[in-house]
Parts: C-alpha cells; sequence; structure tokens
C-alpha cells in the first residue's frame, strides 16, 4: 500500500510550472522505520515549498509529490521506477539481515556489490576515502547515474552488525552510481541522553530538508529576461538517466527473482489454439460418426 502526498503550487505569472516526485522508501522490523518513513512523507510538502526551492536558485513554481512503500514493493511491484531522488529509512534485523520490506532489495544490494563492487583485501587497485577497494567502472557500468539518495539507517549497537544493512545498500547504491544527499543517518536503539535512537532520528529529519532543497534547485538553471523567470533543463537526459537505471535494475531483478518475469499469455493462446481445434475436431468425430475412426 501507499500513500501519496502532493503540494499544489498556483501560477500567478506565467511561470512554467514543473511537478516531481519523491519516493520514500522503507524497511522495516519492529515499525519504527516505517513511521519515520511516513513522516518524513507528510512534513514534505511544508518543508519543500516552492518558495524554498527558489531560495536555492530553483523555480519559484515547483509541485513535490511523495509516495511511500517498502523497498521490495519498489522493486516487484513499481518495477524499479526510480524517481530523480529518493529517501530510504531502514533498519537492520539479526545479524545485520534486512528487516521486513527490504529483503528483496537487499539481495539485489548484494548481487550489485558482488558483480560491480569493492575488490578484496590487499588488491593493488585504487581506494576510496573510507579506505576501500573498488572496481574501475566505465559509464555504461554506472547503472544508478542520475539517481540521488538520502539515507536514514536504524539499528542497535548492542549487536555488533546492528548498521550492515544500511551499510551495503549505501555502498551498492553509489557503487553503481547514485549520489548520497546530507549526512547518512545512524540512529541506535541503544543511544542515551541526545544519542537516543528518537532525538537522532528527528535531528536528521530537520537537517535533511535544506540538503534536498539545494539538490532539488541544481536541477534546474535560472536567468531572468527583463524580470521574468525562465527555465532550462536537461529534461531529456534525466528522463534517459532514469529510464536506464529502471531498466538495469530490473534486469538484475529477473536474475534474482525469474518468477517476476510476465507471463505471455499471447503466446500461451497461441500454442493452445490449436491444441483445442484438434480436441474439438475429435469430439464432433465422435459425437457423429459414434467413435469410428
Amino acid at each position: 500500500m501507499t500513500t501519496s502526498t502532493p503540494t499544489n503550487t498556483t501560477n500567478t505569472n506565467n511561470t512554467p510550472a514543473i511537478t516531481r516526485e519523491i519516493l520514500v522508501l522503507y524497511g522495516s522490523q519492529t515499525g519504527n522505520s516505517e513511521s519515520a518513513a511516513r513522516e518524513l512523507s507528510s512534513l514534505l510538502p511544508a518543508k519543500l515549498t516552492p518558495a524554498k526551492i527558489a531560495e536555492y536558485d530553483g523555480p519559484p513554481l515547483l509541485s513535490l509529490t511523495s509516495r511511500v512503500l517498502t523497498l521490495d514493493d519498489f522493486l516487484e511491484v513499481e518495477r524499479a521506477r526510480w524517481t530523480g531522488i529518493v529517501i530510504i529509512v531502514t533498519s537492520s534485523y539479526g545479524v545485520g539481515q534486512a528487516p521486513l520490506g527490504a529483503r528483496k532489495f537487499r539481495e539485489w544490494c548484494d548481487l550489485v556489490l558482488e558483480r560491480f563492487g569493492y575488490l578484496p583485501e590487499g588488491s593493488d587497485d585504487p581506494h576510496d576515502e573510507r579506505g576501500r577497494k573498488y572496481k574501475a567502472l566505465n559509464e555504461r557500468e554506472k547503472i544508478l547515474k542520475g539517481v540521488k539518495f538520502a539515507l536514514l539507517g536504524l539499528g542497535d549497537s548492542h549487536y555488533s552488525t546492528f548498521f550492515r544493512n544500511p551499510t551495503v545498500i549505501e555502498e551498492a547504491l553509489t557503487t553503481v552510481g547514485a549520489e548520497r544527499i546530507g549526512e547518512l543517518g545512524k540512529a541506535d536503539a541503544s543511544g542515551t541522553g541526545e544519542m537516543e535512537q528518537s532525538k537522532v532520528i528527528d535531528r536528521w529529519i530537520e537537517g535533511i530538508w535544506k540538503d534536498l532543497a539545494k539538490v532539488v534547485a541544481e536541477d534546474y538553471h535560472r536567468k531572468t529576461n527583463g524580470g521574468e523567470f525562465q527555465f532550462e533543463e536537461s529534461e531529456e537526459l534525466r528522463k534517459e538517466q532514469l529510464e536506464r537505471a529502471r531498466e538495469e535494475t530490473w534486469k538484475l531483478c529477473l536474475e534474482i527473482f525469474p518468477e517476476w518475469k510476465p507471463t505471455n499469455y499471447w503466446g500461451m493462446v497461441g500454442v493452445s489454439l490449436p491444441a483445442s481445434a484438434v480436441l474439438i475436431g475429435i469430439f464432433v468425430h465422435l459425437f457423429f460418426y459414434g467413435g469410428k475412426l
């Protein structure tokens, strides 16, 4: 089930209105991640208003919509229809595993890292700022280029693998070209005082709006012409990148979950029609000729 929260803008100066969707995706074992995801979606219209976007040189008229769904539904139901910006809220479960609603997405992330990800320890290849070795990917392998994401992770530091699932998701997405927005949220269920999990979640949510507003605005280039705003954006490139992200993500999904392949009903009809004709012929013969062949 998904929910949608739109913002509405009124065009008062003939400026072209622009609509964008931000997906809020979650995986949740106890409900905390889902609650945070729904809070983010409900706050989004008031926090990312056209006026706020315009403060960062973005268009003054921009309608943003937000939908909330699980990470797994994003893959299976939505067929990985990436938006330019996604917000992910998820925890770890057990020994670093994915929680409910994120297990299939985690399998996809594991495959991404296996195929495109980091090299074993001791490799002489280049490493990033965290000291991780990585494969040198060409542009075609950066299948999520054009996708940006914010990530809030939940867990419990009583377990040594408490942040493993958010970490794997972050590594998988960035490995294939997605860009993270803002700070990687890290909310610990065992935190106390100012590091209590609910307080960390609230601070992360409050702090992410500025980063999101900047990224939304960066998609546009604003110029004035006689005091009237005009906007230019590489819309075709944006659409191409997101469609390619969808196609390549879905291809990997079908490797892991072949049962997701759509059934070719027309092919089934094409096979069944000749067989049906033969059976009808046999029944007609039996009816008129008493079974004598």
